[in-house]
């Protein structure tokens, strides 16, 4: 195995926990390496984000009183900020549950107060195992960032580490939450019992205008027609255009649930943008354009497949 992804693992698997701030912590920074192609400097805001989004999402969708840490009666300081960013949320907008990727850049987050708890609490206590301290990234405290070595690999390796850290952090709440059960759902956020599909049917005026070939095999499509969410459903438990293509009824049982690869992404970002010049072209500007519009406007589409890694 690479050295470098060999000590990731090492620190992953191996890493003192006392609450679940170094697998966020960790989870961002691959994050971060998907998310900017062009450096390997990345700044205590932009982890701050990541982690306060993975935080939000599994508050959204589990218990409030779910512990990630092993004293319950003193939470993590980040934990119970996201926490009060949730009961504001819900206080102006309601009770329903929302993925951060749709709401985020509505929330004011105070990112200075959350770098201070990484900065003291975190960042450095990563690198350590017993009396080993391994060589990841460096600090840069005066500047708020870590430079990361090897950020190439990291990317390379990302779905590795993104499985491996996932299955940490599950074992980590299992420790923490012993009375609850199917932890390895809830820390990916795919356990929402009780949501019930729509029909698409309402989707076919709308991707017979762009959609013409099978988005899975490039064929040209027949009657046996289906409609797929590139990024699957019990993941995303919405029907958004942006995410919906037309396939072949074969290929679409064949895609299953798998994470898509980056291109199809690619892919769907250029249906999506022909799409809404197509709207605009022809004066269409419902729901529909208006949903496609935001979700071009804030990458939702990519956001959510990163997410769903």
């Amino acid at each position: 195995m690479n050295k470098t992804i060999s000590n990731w693992s090492y620190v992953i698997k191996n890493c003192s926990v006392e609450n679940t701030y170094k697998m966020s912590w960790s989870k961002s920074i691959v994050e971060c390496c998907i998310e900017k192609h062009d450096t390997n400097e990345f700044t205590f805001s932009e982890i701050s984000h990541n982690m306060f989004k993975y935080y939000w999402n599994q508050m959204m969708f589990v218990q409030p009183n779910f512990q990630q840490s092993s004293n319950p009666n003193n939470p993590p300081r980040f934990l119970n900020y996201v926490r009060d960013k949730i009961e504001e949320y819900k206080i102006q907008n309601g009770n329903k549950p929302t993925e951060f990727e749709r709401v985020g850049s509505n929330i004011k987050i105070d990112y200075e107060h959350l770098n201070n708890i990484l900065k003291r609490n975190v960042c450095f206590r990563f690198l350590k195992v017993g009396s080993q301290t391994f060589d990841l990234y460096q600090l840069d405290l005066s500047n708020n960032r870590i430079i990361l070595n090897d950020v190439e690999v990291i990317r390379d390796y990302s779905d590795i580490l993104f499985d491996l850290i996932n299955f940490r952090w599950t074992q980590i709440l299992e420790l923490f939450n012993s009375s609850h059960p199917r932890i390895s759902k809830k820390i990916k956020v795919t356990d929402r019992g009780g949501v019930e599909r729509s029909s698409l049917s309402k989707f076919h005026k709308y991707l017979k205008l762009s959609d013409s070939v099978c988005f899975i095999c490039n064929q040209e499509l027949n009657d046996d027609i289906s409609i797929d969410h590139l990024i699957p459903w019990s993941f995303i438990y919405s029907d958004d255009i942006w995410n919906l293509v037309y396939t072949h009824k074969g290929c679409n049982s064949s895609k299953s649930n798998r994470i898509v690869k980056e291109s199809e992404v690619n892919k769907l970002e250029k249906r999506n943008y022909k799409l809404k010049q197509i709207f605009e072209k022809m004066g269409i500007t419902d729901k529909q354009y208006e949903e496609l519009k935001l979700g071009i406007e804030n990458n939702t589409l990519r956001k959510f497949w990163n997410g769903f890694k």
